[in-house]
């Protein structure tokens, strides 16, 4: 079943979301292109941060993904995100 995985960062700047989208890219062309489940993905600003909002395929593809990749880079930008949200996706369409 496919999720919606989701992390607050925050306290968070959009110049440092910048560098973390850098950073993401950079991690993305060596590993050949985006990873395996990855269906959708969005960031948006929220209070005094950002949501990071991706929607995998299952949640086994999605969570490593966080937890190996994307959290390394939070933390090697002095960014904090201590929880994802996980909920299920009931419907998904591209136009």
């Amino acid at each position: 079943m496919a999720v919606l995985l989701q992390l607050t960062v925050t306290p968070a700047t959009h110049e440092q979301f910048d560098q973390l989208d850098v950073r993401v890219g950079e991690s993305m062309m060596r590993a050949g292109g985006p990873p395996a489940g990855l269906m959708s993905h969005v960031v948006y600003p929220q209070g005094e941060g950002f949501v990071i909002a991706d929607v995998w395929r299952t949640p086994a593809e999605g969570q490593p993904y966080v937890d190996e990749v994307l959290r390394p880079l939070l933390i090697e930008l002095g960014l904090n995100a201590p929880e994802s949200t996980v909920l299920p996706v009931w419907s998904f369409a591209r136009p």
